[in-house]
């Protein structure tokens, strides 16, 4: 019970003597602490920041491009499912690689066998390829999504050029040129006539005497000059899927390569003198790049396979004992 003396009552004195304390803490003798960062506080946040975004940064680009290069392989192995399927109507025929001068060659007859059948049925296929309506229509499964340039190329309102259309990031392998071998001759490189895709003629899937497991069919191709006036940009030597071949008789084929060259080799055509059909596989893919088998298969070859391995699976019918690394 509170008890009252004189004018103070008991509760009085022990508010008064329990407040004093916090009057004491609010008063001007004593002024509370403001919490905050320093200048020096802030850099070392930032810092740290810039750290864990340097080591993360790396990470997340491999991810992004182990994605792209699982999407490449894919593409190729649609592309082989095409080819064979292509083969299982045509009496065991491969697609043709180049037919002709401004002829239709691999990549509009593989159309029909992976869902772009009308793609191909508005192709002019008895014309020449380089007027072809569908010179401009885009193929997903030709672009490797590793490559940084544009798919489709509008340069030139001339529809003759060759270098405008919808691109393609995959070439047929040619072959390797022997010594003892004839060559088909061509201003832009000889070709031999030892590859799965050759000019002018087809192949049975049985002329793969050295087997189909050990013998390439495609690969990737992205090559450009790095110095030099005309072939500096990001497109570079790469051209359009329908074109086969030059437009005349120079025998310059935008269907396979002749492999001559290591994988991902920095050679300057023009200022190296480096022919066109003899132009390096390559890709955008770090060290190395995605291959089709004749049997289907997809493998990823090193820019660091030896040379004579790589040109023995070039071949199909050159009777090395090669395999695949």
């Amino acid at each position: 019970m509170i008890t009252v003396k004189g004018n103070r009552s008991s509760a009085g004195c022990f508010l008064e003597k329990h407040l004093r304390p916090v009057r004491a803490w609010r008063g001007a003798a004593f002024r509370p602490n403001r919490c905050g960062f320093t200048l020096v506080e802030l850099l070392v946040v930032i810092a740290i920041i810039g750290i864990l975004i340097a080591l993360l940064l790396p990470a997340v680009q491999a991810a992004r491009e182990a994605a792209r290069r699982a999407q490449c392989v894919n593409n190729l192995k649609q592309i082989g499912l095409a080819c064979h399927n292509y083969m299982d109507t045509n009496r065991e025929h491969f697609p043709p690689g180049s037919p002709g001068p401004a002829k239709h060659g691999l990549f509009t007859m593989l159309l029909p066998y992976m869902e772009a059948k009308n793609i191909y049925d508005q192709c002019t296929l008895n014309g020449n390829t380089h007027y072809d309506p569908q010179r401009y229509t885009l193929v997903p499964t030709y672009i490797c999504p590793s490559y940084p340039g544009p798919s489709v190329v509008r340069e030139d309102s001339n529809p003759a050029n060759w270098k405008d259309g919808a691109l393609t990031l995959y070439q047929g392998v040619g072959g390797v040129i022997i010594s003892s071998q004839t060559t088909v001759s061509s201003d832009h490189g000889a070709i031999p006539i030892n590859g799965m895709f050759q000019w002018e003629k087809v192949r049975r899937l049985s002329d793969a005497i050295d087997g189909t497991s050990n013998t390439l069919a495609m690969g990737e191709f992205v090559h450009r000059d790095r110095t030099g006036t005309l072939y500096n940009n990001v497109q570079g030597n790469i051209r359009a899927w329908i074109l086969g071949a030059t437009n005349n008789t120079s025998r310059g084929v935008y269907t396979f390569k002749v492999i001559v060259y290591p994988i991902n080799a920095r050679l300057e055509r023009e200022t190296g003198g480096i022919p066109f059909n003899h132009l390096p596989m390559g890709s955008y893919h770090p060290g190395g790049a995605n291959f089709l088998m004749a049997d289907g298969s997809v493998h990823f070859l090193s820019e660091n396979i030896d040379l004579t391995v790589y040109k023995g699976l070039a071949t199909c019918d050159g009777g090395e004992v090669v395999q695949l690394p």
